[in-house]
């Protein structure tokens, strides 16, 4: 498979192919140096950007080394991850791609702080990298947390003071 890291309109550097790709084809594997999801929080606090790629349960990461850490997230991708039995995470094609395109594959984020804002420009770009799962549970801890802060608080009121 030929494949070049360049500059990419998504973001920074990305993926692309340099010849035609089937679908199904398996394009690349997400390789680098496998460690606990807690440590590599530790090693990343400070870093605005990670290659981390979460594996089995989420209690391990792969930190990205390679052609694959550098395929972008898009809201309308051409490839998808899996992972094997020994938990070793491919890139496969889910579409013909044609020579010249950008692999993406959409990121499904599960955790992280703040926005993971999305540059795809697909026409239904959801604005962020984050999955539609995570976004649920942030807008229901978001709702929770606004319930609390709105909540009267119990016991008697104070009378205003007269004049």
């Amino acid at each position: 498979m030929r494949l070049i890291v360049r500059s990419s309109a998504i973001h920074a550097a990305g993926v692309f192919t340099l010849e035609a790709i089937p679908k199904n084809t398996l394009v690349v594997e997400y390789t680098g140096t496998r460690m606990k999801h807690d440590d590599a929080d530790v090693v990343y606090e400070h870093r605005p950007y990670t290659y981390l790629f979460g594996v089995g349960d989420g209690t391990y990461v792969v930190d990205g080394f390679g052609m694959a850490m550098y395929l972008n997230h898009s809201c309308a991708p051409n490839c998808e991850t899996e992972e094997d039995d020994e938990e070793r995470v491919w890139i496969r094609a889910i579409r013909d791609i044609a020579a010249g395109e950008e692999l993406v594959y959409d990121y499904f984020l599960y955790d992280g702080d703040g926005e993971a804002p999305c540059t795809c420009g697909a026409e239904k770009c959801r604005g962020t990298m984050y999955s539609p799962k995570e976004l649920r549970k942030r807008a229901a801890a978001k709702k929770k947390a606004g319930r609390k802060t709105k909540a009267e608080p119990r016991g008697r009121k104070k009378q205003a003071a007269k004049r």
